[in-house]
């Protein structure tokens, strides 16, 4: 038990001296409070009862210095709590975050995004309170505890089975209350997870949503999220108010029991005085209390223990995609971008770690360097499978892919990624002038190589019509631009990077036709003999190309140029027909004149 939230105190050493300090001061502050308890014996039997001043003005004294060292101790203590609390919390932000930018795309499909966003944010907090009640409790409780018990054998023996029997009776108070609790807790987290799953998903596609009037039927499946969260909540509430009554009224009775017990043996003269009787009732607060504290932190620290699981899930996943340990970079400069797919097929991971269907199979190509070929295929074809291939975002299931001859799985990604560039379909775009999103791969690269790649993806006459210019702000996502305006600066940005072999995924897909003619014309002048593949459903961008591949259903069922495939091709010929229709001309080129 507590396995994963103990981990936290053996991880992140920066803090352990701040820890040891408190834990410390904390049983100073114990001390205190328990010499506060002792004296109490001698200030009514030496003191008071006798009216002896001198003994009741020097005990006072000693109390009221214990007071207040105890006091100034544990608030002290209260604050490297807090602050060790929240270096482990921003320690598992930062490891977790850190471990997430790893992550392949393989991982982002296993774990979802509302799912990562509640283990960074929520789960976190939970194991920042924990490990506050951990170490204001954890050596604190036990000590009092103990001492308590000795000092009642020592001073009145005749009345410890109290404490004992006050003690099985918390304790198995807990030990009902507190499994239940735990399963209501992990089961809270799971569905704030789909909670937060749904809402991330209905604000990303708020537009949608409003497009089709789906809004009831959002609100109507975030109320079933919601009323799934609930029930499991509301058992956890329920143990958790049961828990201080109870507690309180259990205290109550073994003090009543305590006065009893010792009033009848002051009365009979069985050995006790007033002042133990005064002192073993203060001994058994010291008993229960730290008992009944703890059984109302047990459900926050169970629940930071069920937090801190979760967050180390993300900080001890592994990658899918992994660089092998004798891997070894090419030199950009020297690659001449020759692409080879030998016998490739691949297959999706599901999240139980079985593989669907192949998406794609048997691949085999060559692209020669500086050709410009395009994929050709309706929607799950395998054409974006194919290309999320050559930089590694996924590895294949069989075969191998090869640049220049080499592997991609034995070139370190980092590598990779700067000589395989791609601009997606979803054009995002990040808050910042748009410099900065331009240079976002490559931002040590002179501004004429900016320049030219914002003119090579025909955004620079937008742009420097912008008050701003360069400078201007882009929005959450670019939502401040249009749709084309967005693609056409992703294409811009990958151009940056100056990549050697650039991959665009449908990103002229919002483009009008002799937009996309003349993005077309511009990348060869800009890219200089780069290998260029084209992923698209419309036909106007791959006409031109020098090799099309038609996918359907993962698998190349024809090749070759736009005159070829028209001749070999019924289904080309289809696609074309569909979409140009046999009045326009064979080419984007033609078409945007």
């Amino acid at each position: 038990m507590l396995k994963s939230l103990s981990r936290t105190f053996i991880v992140f050493k920066l803090y352990r001296g701040r820890l040891i300090l408190s834990q410390v001061l904390l049983l100073i502050s114990a001390s205190s409070a328990i010499g506060v308890a002792t004296l109490t014996q001698t200030l009514i039997n030496e003191g008071i009862i006798p009216g002896n001043l001198d003994v009741i003005v020097d005990t006072g004294l000693w109390m009221a210095v214990l007071a207040l060292v105890g006091g100034a101790t544990m608030a002290a203590t209260g604050a490297l709590a807090v602050f060790f609390a929240q270096g482990v919390a921003f320690g598992l932000r930062k490891y977790a975050y850190d471990n997430i930018q790893r992550f392949s795309f393989a991982n982002f499909d296993v774990l979802r995004t509302g799912n990562i966003m509640v283990r960074l944010s929520a789960d976190v907090n939970y194991v920042m309170l924990a490990i506050l009640f951990m170490v204001m409790l954890v050596l604190y409780a036990p000590f009092m505890i103990v001492v308590a018990f000795i000092l009642t054998a020592v001073y009145a023996p005749s009345t410890i089975w109290i404490l004992i029997v006050a003690s099985v009776v918390v304790l198995g108070f807990m030990g009902l209350l507190l499994p239940p609790l735990v399963r209501a807790y992990d089961q809270r987290q799971k569905r704030l997870s789909d909670l937060n799953d749904t809402m991330q998903e209905n604000l990303a596609g708020i537009r949608v949503v409003k497009a089709f009037v789906q809004e009831d039927r959002e609100i109507e499946k975030f109320h079933q999220r919601a009323e799934s969260m609930r029930h499991p909540s509301y058992r956890a509430a329920v143990r958790v108010a049961l828990m201080d009554p109870i507690l309180i009224m259990i205290t109550q009775f073994f003090i009543l029991l305590a006065l009893w017990v010792g009033g009848r043996q002051v009365i009979e003269g069985a050995g006790m005085e007033l002042g133990q009787v005064v002192m073993v009732v203060q001994f058994l607060s010291m008993v229960i209390m730290p008992l009944s504290t703890l059984a109302i932190a047990v459900p926050f620290i169970l629940r930071g223990d069920t937090s801190a699981q979760r967050i180390f899930e993300i900080i001890d996943a592994e990658p899918f995609v992994k660089d092998k340990p004798d891997a070894q970079p090419l030199d950009p400069e020297k690659v001449k971008g020759r692409v080879v797919f030998e016998n490739v097929t691949f297959a999706f991971r599901r999240p139980d770690g079985k593989l669907d269907p192949p998406a794609l199979k048997n691949i085999n190509l060559t692209i020669e360097p500086g050709e410009r070929v395009g994929f050709l295929g309706a929607t799950g074809a395998g054409k974006s499978a194919l290309i999320n291939l050559i930089p590694r975002f996924y590895d294949v299931t069989e075969g191998r892919i090869t640049i220049d001859g080499v592997d991609v799985r034995d070139i370190p990604q980092e590598n990779l990624r700067r000589i395989v560039g791609i601009a997606l379909q979803e054009a995002l775009l990040f808050r910042g002038p748009i410099y900065f999103n331009l240079k976002f791969g490559n931002p040590e690269v002179h501004d004429d190589v900016m320049i030219e790649a914002a003119r090579a993806a025909d955004a620079f006459e937008f742009i420097v019509r912008l008050p701003k210019q360069w400078e201007a702000p882009v929005a959450r996502r670019g939502y401040n631009f249009s749709g084309g305006q967005r693609q056409r600066l992703a294409i811009a940005r990958t151009l940056t990077a100056q990549p050697r072999v650039l991959i665009l995924d449908d990103s002229t897909s919002a483009l009008d036709v002799a937009t996309e003619a003349r993005v077309q014309d511009a990348i060869p002048q800009f890219t200089d003999n780069v290998t260029t593949i084209y992923v698209a459903q419309r036909i106007s961008a791959v006409i031109d190309l020098d090799r099309i591949y038609l996918l359907q259903h993962g698998e190349i069922i024809a090749q070759g140029t736009h005159e070829e495939l028209m001749k070999t091709s019924p289904l080309y010929q289809e696609i074309y027909e569909s979409q140009l229709g046999a009045g326009l001309k064979p080419s984007s080129r033609e078409v945007a004149s």
